[in-house]
C-alpha cells in the first residue's frame, strides 16, 4: 500500500497535469460587467499560479479572492486557478508583467535578467531565522514593491512564502564535507548555479517533473527544496536523508500587474492591499505550523531529518565567497542586501 505522502504525490502530479489542456482558459473573461444591483461595473480578475491545492499559498488565495469581493462590495469579482490550470511558471510570471494575468506568485529568484537586486535575496543565507523574515517584510516591503514595478510592470499586493528550502540526498549531508563532489539538481538560474558550486558541490539543472526519476536513477544525488513540495512529490523515497542547510528562505509575492492594479479605483486598491497583507501574514504562520507537522510526518516514514548542519557557519563562509562574486558584477545588489541583513538583530524600525 503507498504511504500517504505518495499518494499525496501522484494526487499533485494529477492536478498539475491538468495545466496541460486548461490553457483553453486563458480566453479572458470581459474585464467588467455592468451589475445593475451595485450600479458600478464589476471588475472581473484572474488568480493565475502553480500552487498545489490543499498548499496554505493557495488556500490563501481563496480565502483572498472572497474577501476582497467583500471589502469591494462586490465590485471586485476573482477566480483563482490554482496548480498551472493557467500554463507553466515561468508563463504565469510573463502573463502577469504583461497583463495577461492580472495576479500570480513567484519568488525572487525569477527576476534574475529584470532585476538582480531583488533576485539577491536567493543569494544563500540571507535570512537568520522567521523573525527576522517578518522584520524585512515590515520594514522592506514598499521598497520592494517598487522596484518590482520598476523593473518588471508587476507590483506587490503581500508577501506570502514557501519557507526554508531544504536538502534532500541519497546518502546523509551532516557537514560541508559531505557536499563536495555532490550531484545536486538545482534550477537553471545563475545564484543556485553559483551557491552549491561555491559549496563544493556539483550541481546540474534537472526539470522539475524529472527529478523524481534522476534521484532513483542516480543521474543526481541530491536537491532541495521547500518541504513541503519534498513530501508531496515523495522525493524523499528515492532521498531519504533531509538537513535544513537554511541555505534559501524563499519568501514569495503575491505579484499583481501594474497597469491593471493602479487603473482601479484608490478605494478598490486599498481593498486588494489590505486583504493580501491580512490573508498572506496568515499563510506565512500557518506555512511555519505545517512544516514542524510534515518533519514529524516524515520522520514516522523513516527518513532521517537533520535540523541543520553540524557546521553551519562553515557554509555561510562559502556560501559568501559567491556573495563577492555576484556583487562585483551587480553593486547595486550588496546595498539593499546589507538593509536586509541589517534586520537580523532587530535594529532596524
Amino acid at each position: 500500500m503507498p504511504s500517504p505522502l505518495t499518494t499525496t504525490r501522484k494526487k499533485t502530479f494529477m492536478l498539475t497535469s491538468l495545466g496541460v489542456g486548461a490553457a483553453l482558459l486563458a480566453a479572458c473573461a470581459p474585464d467588467t460587467a455592468d451589475d445593475g444591483d451595485i450600479g458600478e461595473d464589476v471588475i472581473r480578475y484572474r488568480v493565475a499560479t502553480i500552487e498545489g491545492i490543499g498548499t496554505p499559498m493557495n488556500d490563501g488565495f481563496d480565502r483572498f479572492v472572497e474577501e476582497a469581493e467583500t471589502c469591494s462590495d462586490g465590485r471586485l469579482v476573482g477566480t483563482n486557478y490554482p496548480a498551472g490550470q493557467l500554463g507553466g511558471f515561468v508563463d504565469l510570471i510573463d502573463g502577469n508583467r504583461n497583463g495577461t494575468y492580472e495576479i500570480t506568485s513567484g519568488g525572487f529568484d525569477v527576476e534574475d535578467q529584470l532585476s538582480p537586486t531583488l533576485a539577491a535575496l536567493s543569494l544563500g543565507y540571507v535570512f537568520e531565522d522567521e523573525e527576522h523574515v517578518e522584520r524585512v517584510i515590515d520594514g522592506m516591503l514598499p521598497q520592494m514593491a517598487e522596484e518590482l514595478e520598476a523593473s518588471t510592470g508587476a507590483t506587490i499586493l503581500g508577501m506570502g512564502e514557501d519557507g526554508w528550502r531544504w536538502t534532500f540526498s541519497s546518502t546523509p549531508i551532516e557537514t560541508i564535507e559531505d557536499t563536495q563532489g555532490l550531484g545536486i539538481r538545482v534550477p537553471e538560474a545563475d545564484i543556485p548555479l553559483g551557491l552549491w558550486n561555491a559549496l563544493g558541490a556539483s550541481p546540474t539543472p534537472v526539470p522539475f517533473t524529472e527529478m523524481y526519476n534522476a534521484l532513483e536513477t542516480g543521474v543526481i544525488e541530491a536537491g532541495e527544496g521547500a518541504l513541503a513540495q519534498i513530501a508531496a512529490n515523495a522525493f524523499h523515497e528515492p532521498a531519504p536523508y533531509l538537513n535544513n542547510t537554511k541555505h534559501w528562505f524563499n519568501i514569495k509575492p503575491v505579484r499583481a500587474n501594474a497597469e491593471w492594479f493602479n487603473g482601479l479605483d484608490d478605494d478598490l486598491q486599498a481593498c486588494l492591499r489590505t486583504t493580501a497583507e491580512d490573508v498572506f501574514a496568515d499563510v506565512r504562520e500557518t506555512s511555519r505550523q505545517l512544516e514542524a507537522e510534515t518533519v514529524a510526518e516524515l520522520e514516522a516514514e523513516g527518513v532521517t531529518v537533520f535540523e541543520e548542519p553540524a557546521d553551519l557557519e562553515v557554509w555561510k563562509q562559502r556560501s559568501a565567497t559567491y556573495d563577492e562574486v555576484y556583487f562585483g558584477e551587480y553593486p547595486e545588489a550588496e546595498e539593499f542586501i546589507n538593509d536586509v541583513r541589517s534586520y537580523a538583530a532587530g535594529d532596524q524600525e
